[in-house]
C-alpha cells in the first residue's frame, strides 16, 4: 500500500511539472504608432522590431497608424515592445520616440510639422 502511494505522488509531481513548463501562448497586441507617415516608415519599423527578442509577427498599418505586434510572453513583455518601436523613432502609444533615432529618420517619415 505504501508503494503504491509513493508511485502515485511520484506521478503527480511528474503531471504537474509538465504542465508548468508549458510554454505561455503568443499575445497579438495592436500599438498606436500616430507618427508614421508611409511605406518607408513600416519597412524601418518591421526591420527594426525584427530583431528584438521575442517578436514572432508584426504588422504596420501606416494609413490607420496601427501597427499589431505577435509576442511570445516569456521573452518579452508590451513595455520592451513599445520601447522597441520608439528606439527605432515613432512613437508607440504612451511612449514617445527616441529623440536621436527621430532625427535620424529621412523627412518623409517625420511628423508633418517637422518636414519644413
Amino acid at each position: 500500500m505504501k508503494r503504491i502511494f509513493v508511485l502515485l505522488a511520484f506521478i503527480c509531481g511528474i503531471t504537474m511539472s509538465v504542465n508548468a513548463q508549458q510554454p505561455k501562448k503568443p499575445v497579438t497586441v495592436k500599438i498606436s504608432t500616430p507618427t508614421v507617415q508611409c511605406e518607408q516608415c513600416k519597412k524601418k519599423i518591421e526591420n527594426y522590431m525584427k530583431q528584438e527578442e521575442g517578436i514572432s509577427k508584426i504588422n504596420v498599418d501606416f494609413k490607420r497608424k496601427v501597427t499589431t505586434i505577435t509576442y511570445l510572453p516569456e521573452r518579452t513583455n508590451i513595455e520592451n515592445v513599445k520601447t522597441g518601436i520608439a528606439n527605432a523613432g515613432y512613437d508607440a502609444d504612451d511612449v514617445k520616440a527616441n529623440e536621436d533615432s527621430y532625427k535620424a529618420l529621412p523627412t518623409c517619415c517625420k511628423k508633418p510639422e517637422d518636414q519644413k
